[in-house]
């Protein structure tokens, strides 16, 4: 199921849930022309055999339906919660209510990278966080000291998401927009970023010139297959590798400039 699941989050498809012998992927009606079913079976794995059948689902209370199936995670002495869940035993939490946005903490990159921000010194740090979805990397770096935080993503609702779930975690100093890189002039100590491996591809040359010196790029949203490729981007941009985490078949990378 991981490898699957894993495959078809090369597509544009939007969500997935398992089962137990299948994984429904969704994708919003008008964009569902874009992808080859082909394609999609096409999977390059030995002793992995796939068939789809393919449905139209009906409006429904969505919230709801989260809701049912959304449990609290723990990542070392923080809890992710959402509002509607009961406060956490834990020492620290995190409120998120993600809406349409990408982050819960529930997806092996989000836990990945919630792991390695902690390992990082924030105090007084300047962080961006790309693809920001529900803000809960950049509200992460806020909650462990750090000065400056933007969040940025191509989608306005991410962005109005990501300023909700702020507000609910006390932090009003987070900036959340959809800018792109080439808006920002100030360089950053840290710079995240959680998307997938073609759009790391793009953005990795200009990632480099947004780090102050010393300054850790980390990146999520791709597995094994990728590591290689983007190292090699990454090498010949100036980023030497510093180390790599692995979780459920996907791969974090740590890099300093």
């Amino acid at each position: 199921m991981e490898i699957i699941s894993a495959w078809l989050f090369a597509f544009p498809f939007e969500s997935f849930v398992d089962h137990d012998n299948c994984v429904t992927a969704f994708i919003p009606k008008d964009e569902a022309h874009k992808i080859d079913l082909t394609d999609c079976l096409d999977i390059p794995f030995d002793g992995v055999e796939v068939s789809a059948t393919y449905e139209n689902i009906e409006a429904q209370n969505w919230n709801a339906v989260w809701e049912a199936q959304f449990k609290p995670i723990v990542v070392s002495e923080w809890t992710i919660r959402a509002s509607f869940h009961k406060p956490a035993t834990t020492k620290h939490e995190l409120i998120i209510d993600p809406q349409m946005s990408f982050g819960t903490g529930h997806h092996a990159t989000t836990q990945l990278m919630l792991e390695q921000i902690l390992k990082l010194n924030c105090k007084g740090a300047s962080v961006l966080d790309v693809g920001t979805g529900t803000g809960v990397l950049a509200i992460l770096a806020k909650k462990l000291g750090a000065a400056a935080v933007s969040g940025i993503d191509i989608k306005d609702w991410c962005v109005e998401n990501a300023k909700e779930n702020a507000s609910k975690n006390g932090v009003s100093d987070i900036s959340f927009s959809t800018n792109t890189l080439d808006l920002f002039y100030t360089k950053f100590d840290t710079l995240i970023a959680n998307i997938n491996r073609n759009v790391l591809l793009e953005h990795l040359p200009e990632y480099p010139k947004m780090l102050a010196k010393n300054g850790v790029l980390l990146l999520s949203g791709f597995h094994e297959r990728d590591v290689a490729m983007l190292c090699d981007v990454a090498n010949a941009n100036g980023l030497h590798f510093d180390s790599r985490t692995e979780k459920q078949g996907w791969i974090c990378l740590k890099f300093i400039i």
